[in-house]
């Protein structure tokens, strides 16, 4: 399999996955959810963490480029070329 293919394929399964995670972990903090199995037992803890606000600084500080740096990374997209099946299948991946 082409790796693009490949990689296209593997996005769209991780998002399935993602998806269907997401709708047990949001039953698991139901009241009553059934929390454990056989093989495995589910956990809902609380926990707090500290957040820093960056929009509450004066705007002194957020407009001083002192304060401020570019970062650099690489981004990989993939999306579905057009007339090709998977534009046809109406698939689009982004990362």
């Amino acid at each position: 399999m082409n790796p693009v293919d490949e990689f296209a394929r593997l996005k769209a399964e991780i998002r399935r996955l993602q998806d269907r995670a997401d709708v047990l972990r949001d039953g698991f903090l139901h009241p009553n959810a059934r929390l454990r199995s056989n093989q495995f037992e589910i956990t809902v803890k609380r926990a707090r963490r500290r957040v820093f606000v960056k929009e509450r600084l004066p705007e002194a500080v957020l407009s001083d480029p002192r304060y401020w740096e570019e970062r650099e990374s690489e981004v990989v997209t993939c999306r579905a070329i057009a007339g090709s099946q998977a534009a046809k299948d109406d698939i689009v991946l982004i990362e």
